[in-house]
């Protein structure tokens, strides 16, 4: 059953976007334009034009994204395209009008492209988390995801970025613009990956012991957290042993493995990072 779209879901999407697009239009009036960096995606064919040409950057944003809201109507629905096209008006009114009187930073280009990836990058993750997008190569980004949901939403963006900031060069016939423009889409993606999964990420335990059961007690008496046990055998001795699996949060994976060490001092430790954790305890999957 799908739910209702109420009036409280709206509040909540439109407080999203103001605050997101801020944030983007934060980095595109007061760090990429005063500077004269190129940009990634749709917005750095607009900073092209409006670079050549002075037109306002927002409009011809949301110009060159009509073509593309008709050609992802397929894959992406009705319903997300609704709200992108919100959110990418609400983004136009914030370049061109609301934060045109905030203060243009013109020093040091280095922290510029840092400042600009880091307000970039925490702004489309704002928005994303809404499941709304600024339009432009988000459009093709979420389309290549929902297509190939294994692939990192920065990785994504970052790669149509670099192509486009590539093609900046060859009109602008600036190198040092597109490359600090590269800074700032690397901080970008960066910001967006830990802003979408940062949230998620944990720790998964793996224990090779000899005393199965008394290790799964240590673990779950410190942190509460569920341990599967599974009898393994190891390829070169052919002894029977016992394998300890637990997924916990970072904060919790210390506490574990002491416990586990006091249990039996033998026991032969892995401790690897999970992007994602989903069931009982961690995410709902349906939230995703």
């Amino acid at each position: 059953m799908k739910s209702k779209y109420t009036l409280k879901t709206l509040v909540i999407d439109l407080v999203y976007d103001f605050i997101g697009c801020i944030l983007y239009a934060v980095g595109i009036n007061s760090f990429i334009i005063p500077q004269d960096f190129a940009s990634g995606g749709v917005s750095g064919i607009a900073l092209i034009i409006t670079y050549l040409t002075g037109l306002p950057n927002g409009t011809i944003t949301f110009i060159l994204n009509i073509p593309l809201i008709i050609l992802s109507f397929k894959i992406l629905g009705h319903t997300f395209l609704l709200k992108s096209v919100k959110t990418l008006a609400i983004l136009t009114f914030c370049i061109d009008i609301l934060t045109q009187p905030f203060p243009k930073y013109t020093g040091d280009a280095m922290l510029a492209a840092i400042c600009a990836g880091l307000c970039i990058g925490a702004g489309l993750g704002v928005v994303y988390l809404r499941g709304s997008s600024t339009g432009g190569s988000d459009f093709i980004t979420l389309s290549v995801r929902k297509l190939k949901p294994h692939m990192s939403v920065g990785t994504i963006t970052s790669t149509i970025d670099y192509v486009i900031l590539g093609a900046s060069i060859v009109f602008l016939g600036n190198v040092d613009a597109a490359l600090y423009g590269c800074v700032a889409m690397f901080v970008s993606a960066k910001v967006l990956d830990q802003i979408m999964y940062g949230g998620n990420k944990g720790k998964m335990l793996m224990i090779i012991t000899d005393k199965g059961t008394e290790v799964a007690n240590a673990i779950f008496e410190t942190t509460e957290r569920g341990v599967t046990v599974a009898d393994v055998r190891g390829a070169y001795s052919g002894k029977e042993r016992q394998l300890i699996i637990s997924a916990m949060s970072r904060h919790e994976m210390p506490k574990a493995r002491k416990a586990a060490y006091l249990a039996d001092e033998k026991a032969f430790t892995m401790i690897t990072n999970t992007d994602e954790v989903f069931g009982e305890g961690f995410i709902d999957p349906r939230e995703d």
